[in-house]
Order: structure tokens, then C-alpha cells, then sequence
């Protein structure tokens, strides 16, 4: 029987797992804020942790400094973006959503998991070390590499950076295209420029775009939501059985029945997590669409009919999954399971 309870007890250990991981506030110039989801701007401060579902605003001559693990990431002025996480593989992967400014990376190179950084156009894939990123009003991505590589993956198509190689995306397209960043020197602020007056006549075209996003991460959703649903379903069983098993005094079928329980358990909870990070990802999005409709002097009815569409969409997204005041839920929640791994 002692067997069979420290089984149990390394499956609840598994079941619910230690929350509150997050990045550090090393640095802090000028206007800077966070919140969490839904509750109010706060003032960013060093010494700070963020976790997922930060996400940080920078203003004018605004700049930050984060430090996740050995890597250090450096938020620019002007910038919105997010902090994230997500399961890949059953691997617990950092995420960082860009949604507009610019962001400097330098990575470590300890063997802990590099993190994905996500844009409106793409997502990178990081085996490098040292780059840049920009994302503009009307979506484009702005990638330059310094040193290692990465991995611009679009929708369909990825392009491998190394060394000294850079790419620009536009919003809704595939990366296709290297240049030599020697040889094209980028002014940011030419470049975001740039991209704010990409937008005027293209208005209608940018919403469908989002809009056809948007209708991509609902469906992802769903999925993570079956799959939950099905490991949470699975789990009950196997601890049925557990408890059969474990009152007809057979502990090595109640012990097994117990793994099988946890390891069902952490998929459900990986399809939660997966979940958060696809809804915080319709934040920017959602953003996006309302700088685009908002900045139109007379918006068309497909325009409008466009915008409601997003909106719906994100609407729906956002009273399930983006809570006010969740940060104090998860604060209390890792507190409380930190005394309990101590008295372990």
C-alpha cells in the first residue's frame, strides 16, 4: 500500500503543476506599463516577474529590459507585445508576442528551451542567438539576424536566417526573401513610417486578413478544447479504476492506472495552457483591427461589416479565456502549491 500512495501522490504532483514562471524586470526607462488580461495599467518596475498574460506598453522614449533565464530581451519605445507560454511536444516553451514596436534578443546559450517570439505576420523559431524585430501598423515583420539563426515560419513556408541575413514579411504573406543586412541598412523610424501609410486604401483588405486569422485561432481553440475535454474525460476513468484496482488490494494495476491518470491529466492541462496562448494572440489582433477601422475617415459597409465580424469573434475568445484579475488567482494558486512541494 505505500507503494501505491507515493504513486498517487507523484500523479497529484504531475496533475497540477507549479504556476508563476515567468520573466524578470531587470531595467526600466521613461513610460512604461503592464497589465494582466483584462485588469488596470500599472506602472513597470524593476525587480518586477511577469508572467503569461503580461503584456508591457511602451511609450514615447519608453524602453525595458527582460531578462528570461540567461537571455536578455530589450523592448524598444512605442511597443506592445505580450508575455506567453505554450506547450509543444509536452514541453514547456516561453513565448514573446510582438504586436507592434521593436524588440532586441540575446539569447543564452545554456541548454534550456528557446523561447518562440510571434508577430501578427509570423512566428520565429529561434537557433540563433542575437536578433532583432519589428513589427508595423499594417502587420509586416522586420527580421535582421546578428548572430545564430532562426526560423521565419509562416502559415505554409519558412525561411531560414543565418548570420548577417535579414527578411521582411507583409501581413498575410509567406516569408520568401533574404537580404544582406550589410547592405540595407534600416531606419526604424522610416520603416514604421512606412508601414503606417501602407495602410490607407488597403483598409479593406488588412480586416479580411485579420478577420481570416481570427477565424483560424477560434478553430485551434476548439481542437485544444476536444482534446481537453477528451484526456479529462480519460483520466476520470483511469481513476476509477484506480480506486477499484487499489479496494481489491491489486497495487501494481492501481499504480499503473494512477500514471495513466497523470499522464492524462498534464495533456488536458497543456491543451489549457495552448489555449491561453492562442487567445492572447487574437489580443493583438483585436488591436490591430481597431487602429485599421478606427483610422478610416468613412468607413465603407464591408469595412464595417468586416470589423464587427472581428470583433464578434474576439469577443467570444475573450469572455472565455481573458480573465480580470487572474494574475491574483495564479499568484495565490503557486503560493499555495510552492508550501505544498515544501512539506513534500
Amino acid at each position: 500500500m505505500r507503494k501505491f500512495l507515493l504513486v498517487v501522490i507523484f500523479s497529484a504532483i504531475l496533475i497540477t503543476p507549479v504556476v508563476l514562471t515567468g520573466v524578470e524586470v531587470d531595467w526600466v526607462l521613461g513610460d512604461v506599463r503592464y497589465t494582466h488580461l483584462k485588469s488596470e495599467w500599472e506602472e513597470l518596475n524593476p525587480g518586477m516577474t511577469l508572467i503569461s498574460g503580461d503584456r508591457v506598453q511602451t511609450g514615447p522614449g519608453g524602453e525595458t529590459i527582460l531578462l528570461d533565464g540567461d537571455g536578455e530581451i530589450h523592448i524598444l519605445e512605442n511597443t506592445s507585445f505580450t508575455v506567453s507560454e505554450k506547450y509543444e511536444n509536452a514541453k514547456r516553451k516561453s513565448a514573446f508576442m510582438l504586436f507592434l514596436g521593436r524588440m532586441k534578443f540575446k539569447l543564452g546559450k545554456s541548454k534550456q528551451e528557446e523561447p518562440d517570439i510571434q508577430t501578427q505576420a509570423v512566428n520565429l523559431a529561434i537557433r540563433g542567438t542575437e536578433f532583432e524585430v519589428g513589427s508595423g501598423y499594417d502587420g509586416s515583420t522586420i527580421v535582421l539576424m546578428e548572430e545564430g539563426s532562426v526560423a521565419v515560419q509562416g502559415d505554409t513556408e519558412e525561411l531560414v536566417l543565418g548570420v548577417g541575413e535579414g527578411t521582411e514579411v507583409r501581413f498575410g504573406d509567406e516569408p520568401a526573401e533574404k537580404f544582406d543586412v550589410m547592405t540595407k541598412v534600416i531606419d526604424w523610424d522610416a520603416w514604421f513610417d512606412t508601414s503606417k501609410e501602407a495602410v490607407k486604401g488597403n483598409e479593406v483588405e488588412l480586416l479580411t486578413r485579420i478577420l481570416t486569422k481570427m477565424e483560424d485561432i477560434s478553430s485551434r481553440i476548439a481542437e485544444y478544447e476536444e482534446t481537453r475535454a477528451d484526456s479529462l474525460k480519460k483520466k476520470d476513468e483511469y481513476l476509477a479504476l484506480r480506486d477499484k484496482h487499489a479496494g481489491e488490494g491489486d497495487e501494481e494495476k492501481a499504480a499503473s492506472y494512477s500514471r495513466m491518470a497523470g499522464t492524462e491529466s498534464k495533456r488536458a492541462y497543456h491543451s489549457l495552457v495552448n489555449i491561453r496562448f492562442l487567445a492572447l494572440s487574437a489580443v493583438g489582433l483585436s488591436d490591430m483591427a481597431q487602429r485599421i477601422y478606427t483610422g478610416m475617415e468613412e468607413p465603407t459597409e464591408e469595412a464595417d461589416q468586416l470589423y464587427e465580424n472581428i470583433q464578434d469573434r474576439y469577443r467570444s475568445i475573450e469572455e472565455k479565456y481573458i480573465w480580470e484579475g487572474d494574475r491574483e488567482r495564479l499568484e495565490k494558486k503557486a503560493e499555495k502549491k510552492r508550501g505544498c512541494l515544501r512539506a513534500f
